[in-house]
């Protein structure tokens, strides 16, 4: 007999699809259905961003659209949607899983008697620490109160990390023993390097640009103008962010936009001495995975879910958020070593294939998923 499971689907850090072929792999039937977003969360984001400038009315859409989705309203009509969905399949599935914690299919039905699970990367409780373009700055109690009874309705509440798995407990009362951590995996096939080199004096940054800020992209500027100090051959390569929105001059410095040919991102990676991102909140923080593929020492920041991934001292290193000075110093440790930068990238690798497995992350869920309908 078929296991079938019904998906509310919102895509998260670009992972769904790994999570639903690691499904499929153990047989089970996905009926997935996206969640869209309100129409009237869509109207108000054009009105409420309109410029002259085409350009800057769509990046102020994308900015408007963030915070709408994280209103109360806008999780009480989703989860509406998902309600109407549910009543639609009159029971045709074993168990629900919900992507993400921005809406409930239980809000209406209290006792529905199908198991359901969630899927979260974040929790707002934990975004609210760090308010930015798409987070609220009102109503969040009640936003808090409609996402902590999901979670706490949950027969399993899957986190993909430690930090994440605290915020459930502690912010939102869900019992541990319903608390799953399941880390990802790499979400990429990549060959690393064989003969890769550490001489260059090449920092590395692989973001957004409406992220730019949140992962401490400003910060890293500041920190290369006192890099440039001492090792005046730096450079330092920024992707995914367009250079109209850096406007920089200093030639050291290369916004490189978007790239969607991997080969080329994979060769700026196995160019780079170090990969940097100091940021200010971060759910996961994938890209460092995908530098430590490449067998490069990281530098990120001691928050959220990061101390999971890289190792101070061991992989790479971790300073506060912000820091400057701190920041400067251990990018001019790594690019004036490039044996620390070996060994830190070969145990940086090590512990990628140790601790970061879609194959691992598989079996669990899995497992997990039959507890709640054996």
């Amino acid at each position: 007999m078929n296991k079938r499971i019904l998906v509310f689907n919102i895509e998260i850090s670009g992972v769904n699809k790994y999570l639903f072929s690691q499904l499929k792999k153990r047989g089970w039937d996905i009926n997935i259905i996206d969640v869209p977003i309100p129409k009237i969360c869509m109207f108000l984001s054009f009105i409420y961003s309109f410029s002259p400038n085409i350009f800057q009315w769509e990046r102020n859409i994308k900015e408007k659209i963030g915070i709408f989705l994280k209103l109360p309203w806008s999780f009480i009509q989703r989860s509406r949607f998902c309600q109407k969905k549910i009543k639609e399949l009159n029971g045709n599935f074993d168990i629900i899983l919900q992507i993400s914690g921005t809406f409930a299919p239980t809000l209406k039905y209290k006792n529905l008697k199908i198991p359901y699970v969630t899927f979260n990367d974040y929790t707002m409780a934990l975004a609210s620490k760090y308010p930015d373009a798409t987070t609220p700055y009102f109503n969040i109690k009640r936003w808090l109160n409609l996402e902590g009874e999901l979670y706490r309705n949950a027969r399993f509440v899957f986190v993909a990390s430690e930090n994440t798995k605290k915020s459930m407990i502690l912010d939102y009362g869900v019992p541990s023993q319903k608390v799953i951590t399941l880390r990802y995996g790499l979400p990429l096939n990549i060959t690393p390097k064989l003969d890769k080199t550490y001489d260059k004096k090449i920092i590395l940054f692989v973001g957004r640009s409406k992220s730019f800020k949140q992962k401490g992209g400003f910060v890293l500027l500041k920190a290369f103008e006192k890099i440039l100090e001492e090792i005046k051959d730096a450079e330092l390569i920024i992707v995914g962010v367009d250079k109209d929105f850096l406007k920089i001059k200093q030639p050291s410095v290369k916004p490189l936009g978007y790239i969607k040919n991997r080969d080329i991102i994979n060769e700026l990676y196995d160019n780079a001495s170090v990969f940097v991102m100091p940021s200010f909140s971060e759910a996961f923080g994938l890209v460092f995975l995908e530098a430590m593929s490449h067998k490069l020492p990281c530098i990120g920041t001691n928050i959220d879910a990061i101390p999971e991934i890289i190792e101070n001292d061991v992989t790479g290193f971790l300073v506060p958020p912000g820091d400057v000075d701190l920041l400067s110093e251990k990018i001019i440790t790594l690019l004036k070593n490039p044996e620390l930068c070996k060994k830190m990238g070969l145990l940086g690798y090590k512990k990628l294939n140790e601790e970061f497995s879609w194959e691992k992350f598989g079996e669990e869920l899995d497992l997990y998923l039959k507890k709640c309908i054996d």
